[in-house]
């Protein structure tokens, strides 16, 4: 090389330099750029390439270079093909003076180009190997050259580049350490996310065994309070009856002062009002006593308790509309329920899960509204299979979000208002029933949830799919 010894030195500093900045940096291909230049520069060439070895050691790939053709980087060169090819195979510097087009050893064998060009008057190509692997080949070349390379720059040149070598290796061995990383990454979040759900399965598991407990304990309460109220409405009308006759009976007592007791008294009760008030708390007592029941009841068909965790042939629609008494506090007040009921056959599947995807769907659909609007509930059949369509007049889902809604722990909702697993879970659920989901939303106009599930499951589970579109 033509350069002193201080320049020298800083060279090869700024060759250490470079090696060490494939640690720090993401862009690998401006490092690998940066590394042919400085390669070029410091040898005084006027281009170059640099190619490393793919995993399986077949071919080649260009991966940086300066005046090349079009398209060249980024292209494969298989081994022992063309100069760099057959350096990589051979693991022995080349070096290269006078006119090579007519040499079939270096013929470039790509299609769109030519054979090595007659331009090329001096070059040397040097394989990149630590210990005895060769990682890839790194060419100089002085087109048209006054003065050609010599063996001293060759010999000169594989000294120095055994330090490319190393800084090119710990840069593969950066590259596979991050690509091993984010693949563990990956994997963690997937255990993560399973891990979730099953938490997520067993709180429902003990909330329906909660709801079970709970359910049993106020059926008893409830069930001889409504008895009592039954008795003691019984009683109210036997009491009204006398009271009625006295009032009949009351004109024939002859004392007077006794007579005007009596009618002070009634006025004093307002015995009318009384008679009819008394009527209408028995009725609303006994109305709110069933209300409750009806609840409790809603509570155990929810969970299905009186069920084992079995497939077993169910009426959706009234899983649903067990459902909707469960979150009716998170909808009445933003939302009018729509009841579109088609026939449906009963079907064979795991109804508490199922509840808990209709559950799901509707709080969600409740959440998008944001001041008043309505929820439309729909069932239908066609073929073998059952739908159930739960729509909301809400904000809608924004396109990019589409494909994430049934991601573990996304969430649109503001922070502290959902997990991000009650989708993923209702995919996982619709997974194991073989069905599918199909979203429809338009933003600021609404979604539309499509449930469907064939009527009998089969043994063997098929893969959930997903189709989402934004009208």
């Amino acid at each position: 090389m033509a350069f002193g010894r201080m320049t020298k030195l800083s060279w090869i500093y700024d060759l250490y330099r470079l090696g060490q900045d494939v640690t720090m940096r993401e862009n690998t291909a401006a490092i690998y750029q940066q590394i042919i230049v400085h390669i070029v520069d410091g040898f005084e060439g006027r281009s170059g390439s640099l190619a490393l070895c793919d995993a399986d050691g077949v071919n080649l790939t260009i991966v940086a270079g300066i005046d090349l053709p079009d398209g060249v980087v980024g292209s494969l060169v298989k081994m022992g093909s063309g100069v760099l090819g057959l350096v990589a195979q051979e693991g022995k510097a080349l070096l290269l003076n006078g006119d090579i087009s007519n040499d079939v050893r270096f013929q470039r064998n790509r299609e769109g180009r030519e054979a090595a060009s007659t331009s090329i008057n001096s070059a040397i190509c040097w394989p990149l190997k630590i210990e005895d692997r060769v990682i890839g080949a790194i060419s100089v070349n002085r087109p048209n050259a006054t003065t050609r390379y010599s063996e001293a720059d060759l010999e000169q040149g594989t000294a120095l580049l055994s330090m490319v070598s190393l800084a090119l290796g710990n840069m593969q061995l950066h590259l596979d350490q991050n690509r091993r990383l984010e693949e563990l990454r990956l994997i963690n979040a997937k255990l993560e996310a399973a891990q979730n759900q099953l938490l997520q399965s067993e709180k429902m598991a003990s909330i329906g065994q909660l709801a079970a407990g709970v359910a049993h304990e106020i059926n008893n309460p409830i069930g001889y309070v409504y008895s009592n109220l039954s008795t003691l409405e019984r009683y109210m009308q036997d009491v009204f009856s006398m009271v009625d006759a006295y009032e009949q009976a009351e004109h024939a007592i002859s004392d007077a002062e006794v007579r005007q007791r009596l009618q002070l008294k009634r006025e004093q009760l307002d015995m009318a009002f009384l008679k009819e008030d008394l009527r209408e708390l028995m009725h609303e007592s006994k109305d709110g006593i069933t209300r409750v029941k009806q609840i409790v009841q809603n509570l155990k068909d929810f969970s299905h308790v009186d069920a084992t965790d079995e497939w077993h042939s169910a009426d959706l629609k009234g899983g649903i509309e067990s459902t909707l008494n469960i979150v009716n506090n998170e909808i009445k007040y933003k939302a009018k329920v729509i009841r579109e009921y088609g026939a449906i056959p009963e079907v064979e599947c795991l109804s508490s899960q199922l509840n808990q995807v209709f559950m799901n769907l509707l709080v969600n659909a409740a959440h998008a509204i944001e001041d008043q609007g309505e929820i439309a509930i729909r069932t239908g059949v066609q073929g073998t299979e059952v739908w159930v369509e739960i729509a909301d007049t809400g904000k809608g889902i924004a396109p990019e979000n589409m494909k994430r809604i049934f991601d573990p722990f996304f969430t649109t909702k503001p922070v502290g208002k959902g997990t991000g697993l009650g989708l993923s879970l209702s995919y996982g659920i619709i997974q194991k029933h073989n069905g599918r989901i199909e979203v429809k939303s338009e933003v600021g106009k609404g979604t539309a949830f499509t449930v469907w599930l064939p009527v009998k499951h089969a043994n063997t589970e098929g893969a959930v799919s997903m189709r989402v579109s934004n009208d």
